[in-house]
Order: C-alpha cells, then structure tokens, then sequence
C-alpha cells in the first residue's frame, strides 16, 4: 500500500513539473510548458493565453524582454489576473528532455513562428489574438500593446486606407474575407515598406498609381494592405495586427503581393515586376 502511495505521488510531481517551470532567472514565476494544460486554465478564468517562444540561454531580446517585462513586479501582478502564461523554450546549451524537444517543436511549426522571441496571444481554444515581440518601454507599454493588439481586430475592422490614386485598401484580413465571399473576387495584399522600401515604391509608382490598374482593381479585386513603415506613425495595435498577419502568411521582405481566395487561403505569391500595370494585370489573371 505505502509503494502505490509513493507512486501516486511521483506521478503527481512528474505531472508537475511537465506543466510547469520557473523563470531561469528566478524570478519564482510559474510558467506553464504545456498549451493543452493552459487552455483548460484559460477557459475557467476566462482569459487569454501568453506564449512565449524563447531561446532562454542565447537569445539577446529574449532576454531583455523577461529582464525587462516579464520579471517585473508590474506585469506579474497584471499576469497573474489577466493571462495564462506558457513558456516554449529552444535553449542551445540547456538540456531537455526528447519529448519536450518535440512538444515545442510541434507547436513551434504549427504556429509558424520563425523567429525569437515570438509572443502570441491565444484564446482558449489556441486560436491567434494577437502576435507581440520585444519594444522598448517596460511592462506598461508593453501591457498596453498586448490589450490594444487583442481589441484591434474589433474596433478596427472597418478601417481602410485610400491611396493617392483613389484605390481603397482594407487594413484587415477579417472584413477582406467578408466582402471577397460577398463579391465573390479573390483579395490582393500588399505587404509593404511605404516610407523606406524602393522596391514598394517603385511597384506603386509604375503600377498601382496607374489608371489600367486602378480600373481593373476596382472591378475584379478585393485590396488588402499591411504596412511596415519605419517612421510614419503607428498605433501599437496596428503594428501588432500586422506582424500577425505577416507571420500568419511567413512574410520575408517587402513587397510581398499574395493572391488570396475568399477564405484567405494563398492562391499565388507575386512581387515587383517590370512591365507596368498592363503586364501586371496579365500576370495576376494567369495566376487566377
């Protein structure tokens, strides 16, 4: 009877720290290893789930990001009602067991996350609200980023950008998926660099600012844009809604054109092209 006690109670502290670990710094924080174990978590208090994919014993901004954010009092006491944390660690010179190699790993691909650190904020369902990485600030800004970033998609759905030609750019994925089912026409991103890409530049100038173009977009596509300026001005929310977005689709550079189908699903990749907007529209029709 004593042996089946003192099993039972190996198997519970085994279960323990499969769940759970301790910040490497000490900062005596409960992070959770297991995204199964966090969602049931999340579904009771009702609250969001923080994942952070690190690279703990390597990884600079990972670890400006815990020394700056995450160890402090600030955001613990936010945490600690607000969120569900989960720690997905890739160390280089830290031990782990296989199974926990290959636990981080499945979620690392399923999430597409192809850089460190990579923060997402999940429902409790493991669907993506929200993907943050390091700023500068400190636990506050980056407490206000994470609520702005989970709220953007709402209060934001129906924004758009209106371009110097005329054209009408949604700014979210959501409500281009919307209007492409109603309209039944496929959504054309552009993921672009406005204020330092030449490239982005040069594809607005010899292509989307033309009137071939214009006309055709304007009766054929559903125009989607996602921008990465590196001084105009935007709102934490945004930024964070786009670098989702960007990491949703495993964008590398700008400009980056996707034709996407009315569940936003990826029909063909494009990019700059020289030829001007006729051979452009010839191109997009061959890929449609």
């Amino acid at each position: 009877m004593k042996k089946i006690i003192l099993l039972s109670m190996l198997f519970v502290l085994f279960i323990s720290a499969a769940c759970s670990s301790h910040d490497k710094k000490g900062s005596g924080d409960i992070w959770l290893t297991n995204l199964e174990k966090a969602e049931k978590i999340a579904r009771e208090k009702n609250v969001p789930i923080l994942v952070n994919f690190t690279g703990s014993d390597w990884c600079v901004w990972c670890e400006r990001l815990r020394n700056e954010v995450f160890n402090k009092q600030e955001f613990k006491d936010y945490a600690k009602d607000n969120l569900v944390l989960v720690k997905l660690d890739f160390p280089r010179n830290l031990k782990q067991p296989d199974e926990v190699k290959r636990y981080n790993r499945r979620l690392l691909n399923k999430y597409g996350v192809r850089g460190f650190p990579t923060i997402l904020i999940l429902d409790a369902d493991g669907k993506v609200l929200s993907q943050l990485g390091y700023q500068p600030g400190g636990p506050k800004a980056f407490i206000e980023t994470l609520e702005e970033s989970v709220t953007f998609k709402e209060k934001h759905k129906e924004d758009v950008y209106v371009d110097e030609g005329g054209l009408t750019w949604y700014l979210s994925l959501e409500k281009a998926e919307e209007v492409a089912s109603k309209e039944h026409k496929p959504i054309f991103v552009n993921f672009t660099g406005s204020d330092w890409c030449v490239w982005c530049k040069r594809l607005y100038d010899e292509v989307f600012s033309k009137p071939e173009f214009i006309d055709y977009a304007k009766e054929n596509l559903v125009l989607l844009r996602f921008d990465f300026p590196r001084q105009t001005p935007q709102s934490a929310g945004l930024k964070a809604y786009n670098q989702q977005i960007a990491g949703k689709y495993g964008i590398r550079g700008f400009p980056t054109i996707l034709l996407l189908d009315e569940n936003g699903e990826t029909i063909a990749q494009l990019g700059y092209q020289e030829g001007g907007p006729v051979k452009y529209i010839e191109t997009i029709k061959s890929k449609l």
